[in-house]
């Protein structure tokens, strides 16, 4: 079920203002290949300025929300991106922020966001701008080859069966 942002948004606010985590299904593949269309996100609240490279949920304008990475900070403001998108928005404040990503979920695994190796590969990933979106193309054409070669092999074998 799909519910407007215009009615579920206000729930997720409320809820991280009360210091309670939230879970959401992600819509889009504007962070892919972190964050894709269908993953499940969870929310924790933020208390500070985000840090470049945090994920965040932002308030964009009456009834739009964003779910991107900060990518740079100065005098109390920030500015984010997706992974996949090549432009920038913000600015943004504090206020703006409901919540960070703290844990993302695909198939069954679960991933932290918010530290270790995934927020390091996102702020290289993102550190490398427009490149990324080429590097996201080409990883897509290598598995896709991937699994044709996989899928030639696995009926070569059954044939010889």
């Amino acid at each position: 079920m799909m519910v407007p942002c215009r009615e579920f948004m206000p729930v997720i606010r409320s809820a991280l203002e009360r210091g309670q985590r939230v879970r959401m299904t992600v819509n889009g593949n504007s962070m892919a290949p972190f964050i894709r269309d269908g993953d499940v996100v969870e929310l924790e609240p933020i208390h500070s300025l985000p840090r470049r490279g945090d994920v965040v949920l932002v308030q964009c304008k009456e009834e739009r929300y964003v779910l991107h990475r900060v990518l740079r900070r100065a005098d109390g403001v920030f500015f984010l991106r997706g992974d996949a998108r090549e432009d920038w928005e913000g600015p943004f404040t504090r206020q703006d922020v409901l919540g960070q990503v703290a844990v993302s979920y695909r198939n069954g695994r679960r991933c932290v966001m918010d530290g270790g190796p995934w927020r390091f590969a996102g702020l290289v990933w993102a550190s490398y701008g427009p490149l990324g979106r080429w590097l996201l193309w080409l990883a897509v054409r290598v598995r896709a080859k991937g699994r044709g070669m996989l899928r030639r092999l696995h009926r070569a074998s059954i044939l010889r069966a």
